[in-house]
C-alpha cells in the first residue's frame, strides 16, 4: 500500500514538473504570444464534438445549437485574432455575435413542430437582419450615428413587429388547417 501512494505522488510530481517546464519553455521562447492567438480553437473543437454527437447519435437538437454556437463563435474569434486583426477591431464587429446566434437558432428550430419552428426561426432571422443593420453603423459605411437613425426611424420597428405577427399567425393557421 505504501508503494502505491509513493507511486502516485511520483506520478503527480512528474506531471506537475512536466507541465510547469513546458509552460516556462513556451514563455521563455515566446511561443505564448502565438498560442494566445489560437485559443478560440478550443471553442471550435468543442463545437465539432457537439455537432458530431448530434449527427452520429441522433441526439437532441440542443447539441446542434451548442455545436453551432461554439464552432461559429470560435471560428469568428480565431479569424479576428489572426486574419482580421490588421483591419478590424472587436468594437466594430461585435454585431457578428448576434448573427452567429441567429444562424445557430435557425437549424435548431428544425427539430421542433411547425408552430415552435416558426417561433424560433423568426427571431433567428431577426437577429441576422439586426446584425446587418448594426454592422452598417459600426463599420464606416454610413456617416450617421445609430442613435440619430433610431430617433428618426423608430416607428419602422412597429411595422416590422406587426408584419412578423401577421406572418406568424398565417403560418400557424396553415399548420392547424393541415391537421
Amino acid at each position: 500500500m505504501k508503494n502505491s501512494k509513493a507511486g502516485r505522488k511520483t506520478l503527480i510530481a512528474g506531471l506537475i514538473l512536466t507541465v510547469t517546464g513546458l509552460l516556462l519553455l513556451f514563455w521563455t521562447q515566446h511561443f505564448v504570444q502565438q498560442l494566445v492567438r489560437w485559443w478560440p480553437s478550443v471553442f471550435m473543437i468543442c463545437g465539432i464534438a457537439f455537432l458530431y454527437h448530434y449527427v452520429a447519435h441522433k441526439s437532441r437538437p440542443i447539441f446542434l445549437l451548442l455545436g453551432l454556437l461554439l464552432f461559429l463563435t470560435g471560428t469568428f474569434i480565431l479569424l479576428l485574432n489572426t486574419l482580421l486583426v490588421k483591419y478590424f477591431e472587436l468594437k466594430q464587429l461585435w454585431p457578428v455575435f448576434m448573427g452567429i446566434v441567429g444562424t445557430s437558432i435557425i437549424p435548431y428550430s428544425r427539430g421542433f413542430k411547425r408552430s415552435l419552428r416558426i417561433s424560433f426561426a423568426i427571431p433567428g432571422i431577426f437577429l441576422i437582419i439586426f446584425m446587418i443593420v448594426l454592422l452598417v453603423f459600426t463599420l464606416p459605411v454610413v456617416h450617421i450615428t445609430f442613435t440619430d437613425f433610431v430617433l428618426a426611424w423608430w416607428p419602422i420597428l412597429l411595422v416590422i413587429m406587426g408584419i412578423t405577427l401577421i406572418v406568424s399567425y398565417y403560418f400557424r393557421d396553415q399548420g392547424h388547417s393541415e391537421q
